[in-house]
């Protein structure tokens, strides 16, 4: 067997384990008497897991799974086994999740509480923010030193002739 065989073959079944352990890490948001809604939070997305609970196969393909937060749609792609959303534009802090499951002829709503975790932006500004006073410090003591270059670099008017 060559070795691109081997891997077509395996590929599939990492791709199962990885969403697996992802889902693994997930925490239950919601249930009713025939399924359960795991999310887990990845950095700046979610992955929302709808399973049965009889034998905990999972609800996937396109439009049977959509979801709001507050009222407020949410695009979901999926991903493995699950569905993804991206937490940018959110607010931080407990949301209300309501998930709609189209399975075996019905529609059903679950929903639940989701803690969306703060997230910190990336540059100077949530650099200052996550390491406090101590930045602002150093930004401070940045700013002078440029001032007191441009003072020094300034050069001197030439003495005006009369």
């Amino acid at each position: 067997m060559s070795m691109g065989r081997i891997l077509r073959a395996l590929a599939p079944a990492t791709v199962l384990l990885v969403s697996g352990l992802a889902h693994a890490a997930a925490i239950q948001v919601a249930r009713s008497t025939q399924l359960r809604l795991d999310a887990a939070i990845h950095g700046n997305r979610a992955l929302l897991y709808v399973v049965r609970r009889a034998d905990q196969a999972p609800i996937d393909g396109a439009g049977r799974i959509t979801a709001e937060i507050n009222g407020h749609a949410l695009p979901l792609r999926p991903e493995g086994a699950g569905y993804a959303f991206s937490l940018a534009g959110l607010p931080a802090g407990p949301q209300s999740l309501q998930v709609v499951v189209a399975h075996n002829g019905i529609r059903e709503l679950l929903t639940g509480t989701i803690t969306l975790p703060k997230r910190t932006g990336s540059g100077a500004f949530a650099l200052l923010e996550r390491h406090g006073y101590g930045a602002w410090w150093i930004l401070n003591i940045v700013v002078l030193l440029l001032a007191a270059r441009l003072i020094m670099r300034r050069k001197t008017p030439p003495p005006e002739s009369r």
